[in-house]
């Protein structure tokens, strides 16, 4: 009985002192809960002082006041060869930097400068890669890059009527101009736009205005067509494509001096087959060789033999077509075609052997795609020129 009367007096006796000590420790909390909202204030206050804000860039082409976004407009390249002019864009993609640019726009060039709208040049890349089935190749930057573009998604969605802008040296003046336009169609390859490109913008973006990323890169127009069947439709217009980036290409590892020295060699084939082809149109006359004949599209025979004249076989043609216009020679006909005959034979000799020099297969599909309409014309030419020397018999 006695403990049980002294359990309650014990539990009573302790309660104050606990008590006490709850309080005790609620006012510790409560000030420590103050000096850690101060330190956290200043925290905040140091951090705000010294730390430097990152720059808050548009994703869009265009920023609010109206003026091209100059993340975008810094990554269009100008491309000026010693043959040709054209666009080109820096693009970071597979953990790269690469300028991206239409093949047509490099090939048959000796030598290239590449810079970017700010005058700013670039001088080392790495290798030249090609794409299978497409006029496309990007070339390795090898410098450090501030602007580029970004591809969308392989997965994207382009959409038909979705605002576009293409970029580039349109006309080839040396300028960045945008020309702002919507997609007109699609496939698995290509894009059709309605932008006003022109000569110059060949290999530059095409750019989905929200966005700001790249979906195309400008190839090629088409003529008007004139037929009854396209009047009054998008056919009887002149039509402007790109090629669709937003897919896997395949690309061939190469380096850019063999691929300009494909080019070189394909332009080297196609302006021989070119005198082949004027050389076969003409005909032996006592007057002359009636070099103003037109061969084709407003050329004349004479602006094709000018443009080789470092042939000996054409350097002998021009003079003797010079003899008989000046009546400086008295040959009779059998003569004068057998001379003529003899040059169209050299001719024939170098088209021939310069046909069985082409090796195409180890180009860059480019060329190689280029080759084989090339190796047809040939082919026509030479058709052209042996009936021509067998009616000069």
């Amino acid at each position: 009985m006695k403990k049980i009367q002294l359990l309650p007096a014990l539990v009573l006796c302790f309660l104050p002192m606990v008590c006490k000590a709850d309080d005790a420790d609620k006012d510790r909390i409560k000030e420590l809960e103050r000096k850690m909202a101060e330190l956290e204030n200043e925290k905040a206050r140091l951090a705000a002082k010294n730390e430097t804000p990152e720059p808050v860039t548009a994703n869009g082409i265009f920023e609010s006041d109206g003026r091209i976004n100059p993340r975008i407009s810094n990554a269009v390249l100008i491309i000026e060869g010693d043959v040709s002019v054209g666009t080109g864009f820096i693009v970071s993609a597979d953990g790269k930097k690469y300028v991206y640019t239409a093949a047509h726009v490099f090939s048959g060039n000796s030598k290239l400068t590449i810079r970017n709208a700010n005058g700013t040049a670039f001088k080392k890349f790495g290798a030249l890669e090609a794409a299978e089935g497409a006029d496309l190749v990007r070339l390795e930057v090898l410098e450090d890059v501030k602007d580029f573009l970004e591809i969308v998604p392989a997965d994207s969605l382009l959409q038909i009527n979705t605002k576009i802008a293409a970029l580039g040296n349109g006309g080839g003046n040396g300028v960045v101009s945008v020309e702002q336009g919507k997609i007109l169609g699609t496939s698995g390859d290509t894009l059709e736009v309605d932008a006003g490109i022109i000569q110059g913008n060949s290999g530059g973006p095409v750019v989905e205005q929200a966005s700001g990323k790249a979906v195309g890169l400008v190839t090629h127009l088409t003529s008007e067509r004139k037929d009854l069947w396209s009047e009054g439709t998008r056919q009887g217009e002149v039509r402007r494509f790109a090629c669709r980036l937003n897919k896997e290409w395949k690309w061939k590892l190469t380096k850019i001096g063999t691929f300009l020295a494909e080019g070189k060699s394909l332009a080297e084939f196609d302006n021989q087959t070119r005198l082949c082809f004027a050389v076969a149109q003409l005909q032996p006359l006592k007057s002359g060789l009636r070099l103003d004949t037109e061969v084709g599209q407003g050329t004349t025979a004479m602006q094709i033999i000018q443009q080789n004249m470092e042939n000996a076989s054409v350097k002998a043609l021009i003079t003797m077509n010079t003899e008989l216009a000046s009546r400086k020679t008295g040959v009779s006909d059998a003569d004068l075609r057998k001379k003529f005959s003899s040059l169209l034979g050299q001719i024939q000799s170098q088209a021939v052997r310069s046909n069985e020099a082409l090796k195409p297969q180890d180009f860059a599909w480019f060329h190689r795609n280029h080759a084989e309409a090339s190796v047809q014309a040939r082919k026509e030419c030479l058709t052209a020129l042996k009936t021509n020397l067998e009616n000069l018999r």
